[in-house]
């Protein structure tokens, strides 16, 4: 018969007064933070990012050029993008339905990754240069086939001013206010 193992009590770190010192070490930082003037708050909408023109934002699908191919579905890594079965005229025989599928996007789960848009052989996908939409209730993220082949309504004209990052060796990121809008 094998002999068993010695279980060890593991020594204990420090104590009541260990406890206290690293308690009053993450107060401390956090009251750095507090009074750090270098925050990055932006005040939205006051204040919004100028994005790039290739910036992924919103995926619009459009209709006449899918194939139903279901790749955008398959690759999506967040299981944001399903493919739905909906009935249309069939051109083979008149009169008859035939059930096609068609890819469909829920924003709740969307990390605007992009691989749906790589992937499609036919480019039936594309991405918009915003994702700023704000929505009533969370019903809404979830688009039907009509929401998804129509880009969102989007302002042309946004209040507030453009700013822009840039880096400084010294501060490191500096929010600064952009010329164009």
């Amino acid at each position: 018969m094998p002999a068993r193992p010695v279980l060890k009590a593991l020594p204990k770190r420090g104590g009541l007064f260990h406890s206290i010192k690293a308690n009053i070490a993450a107060l401390s930082i956090g009251l750095k933070y507090f009074v750090d003037p270098r925050r990055m708050t932006l005040i939205y909408p006051k204040e919004f990012i100028k994005l790039d023109p290739l910036y992924r934002g919103f995926i619009v699908l459009e209709k006449k050029k899918c194939i139903n191919c279901s790749s955008c579905a398959r690759i999506c890594p967040a299981a944001a993008m399903k493919m739905i079965s909906i009935p249309e005229p069939d051109p083979k025989h008149p009169g008859k339905m035939k059930a096609k599928l068609w890819p469909v996007i829920n924003y709740q789960r969307c990390i605007f990754c992009g691989y749906c848009v790589d992937v499609c052989p036919t480019e039936a996908l594309y991405h918009l240069p915003y994702h700023d939409i704000v929505y009533e209730n969370l019903a809404e993220m979830d688009w039907d086939l009509e929401t998804f082949t129509r880009p969102p309504e989007y302002p042309s004209e946004k209040e507030g001013r453009p700013v822009t990052y840039l880096i400084d060796e010294e501060k490191g990121l500096v929010k600064v206010p952009s010329e164009e809008q």
